[in-house]
């Protein structure tokens, strides 16, 4: 049973007949096509399809890629002798005109396609002509049902093939101007003077009588003691402790434990180096934020840079009141990456009311 296979483009319809292998499988619903009978090419605006058996298709699809190639890379040297003495032939007319010619599939013999010939079929394409007739050739070639021992070969183009395609004097012309332009720029730079240089002046020594009248301060009506500037301690990483009210309701403390586990292991990402648990005393507010929170066990800042603590912490802003009760947890950090948190009143000895953290 012969069987029909198109690639069907706005301006170009490939169609194939065929055979299939004889020890192809009948129920195939898509059988494989292995024996080529015959291949059309359908242009719009020409009547006469292009036609011809298996060596009119293998060279059709050789040629035109070959000469899409070449068209698309502006050197003609990738169009080889051999190709001159192929059924079909591509020959470029101006940039938006291509003539496709079929030879004398019967004797071999390939003719001038400017010399009358009814044995010889041509048709000239246009730019978007052509390249439907490359996409029909690529669909046929994406399709491994239809002749899969078929391959395009094409090749890289050698640096010996390249031409220039201007002439050196065109080339070389914005070489030049730019070393006139140099050539100029130094030459106006010539003129330009040089700027003067001055040394800095030397500082004048101040007598002794003069250091003594600055450091002497003026007298003025007023007793007031003179300001002495206070230094404002710098908070650190870890919060300090103050007495503010805590979270006693049960339900409220299971609540915000389980916010705290979420966020915490949420964020902790980073594989643990260490190989001693980080133990942790975290203050949370009834929002769930972390408002502050402090080693219990020597922990030093690599160890601490494993854990996501600071990123969680509670900027304040404000809007937060000092006087709000907070939940106090112990957050056990274990080597293996699994992360522990229960209350703190029942893993210390201190009242539920115990001092609690604040941020930075």
């Amino acid at each position: 049973m012969t069987i029909e296979r198109q690639y069907s483009l706005p301006n170009c319809k490939l169609i194939l007949q065929g055979l299939s292998d004889a020890n192809s499988n009948p129920n195939d619903k898509r059988p494989q096509v292995s024996l080529l009978m015959n291949a059309e090419c359908h242009f719009v605006g020409h009547p006469q399809p292009l036609t011809g058996g298996r060596d009119f298709f293998e060279s059709l699809v050789q040629q035109v890629s070959l000469y899409a190639q070449s068209f698309l890379s502006g050197i003609s040297s990738l169009e080889s002798v051999e190709s001159q003495r192929e059924i079909v032939q591509m020959q470029r007319l101006d940039d938006n005109k291509h003539r496709l010619v079929v030879n004398d599939q019967k004797n071999g013999e390939v003719q001038d396609s400017s010399t009358p010939n009814p044995s010889i079929q041509q048709i000239d394409l246009s730019t978007v002509q052509l390249f439907d007739l490359v996409e029909a050739v690529d669909q046929f070639f994406a399709d491994s049902r239809t002749l899969p021992e078929l391959s395009l070969q094409l090749r890289p183009v050698s640096k010996r093939t390249l031409k220039a395609e201007k002439p050196i004097t065109q080339k070389a012309l914005p070489a030049a101007i730019g070393l006139s332009s140099l050539a100029v720029a130094a030459l106006a730079l010539f003129f330009v003077p040089i700027p003067e240089v001055r040394r800095p002046e030397e500082p004048v020594p101040q007598s002794q009588s003069q250091l003594e009248t600055l450091e002497t301060p003026t007298a003025s009506g007023s007793d007031d003691p003179p300001i002495t500037p206070t230094e404002t301690p710098e908070p650190s990483l870890e919060s300090n402790l103050s007495p503010v009210a805590s979270i006693n309701d049960p339900v409220e403390i299971e609540r915000l434990q389980a916010l705290l586990f979420e966020e915490i292991n949420r964020e902790w990402v980073t594989e643990p180096t260490f190989t001693d648990p980080l133990i942790y005393r975290v203050s949370v507010a009834p929002d769930g934020a972390i408002v502050g929170y402090k080693a219990v066990n020597e922990i030093t800042p690599t160890q601490e840079n494993q854990i996501p603590l600071s990123e969680l912490l509670y900027k304040p802003v404000g809007s937060r009141t000092s006087d709000e009760p907070l939940a106090d947890y112990q957050v056990i950090f274990n080597p293996d990456g699994i992360l522990d948190i229960t209350p703190w009143n029942k893993k210390t000895q201190d009242s539920p009311a115990s001092d609690s953290m604040s941020p930075e």
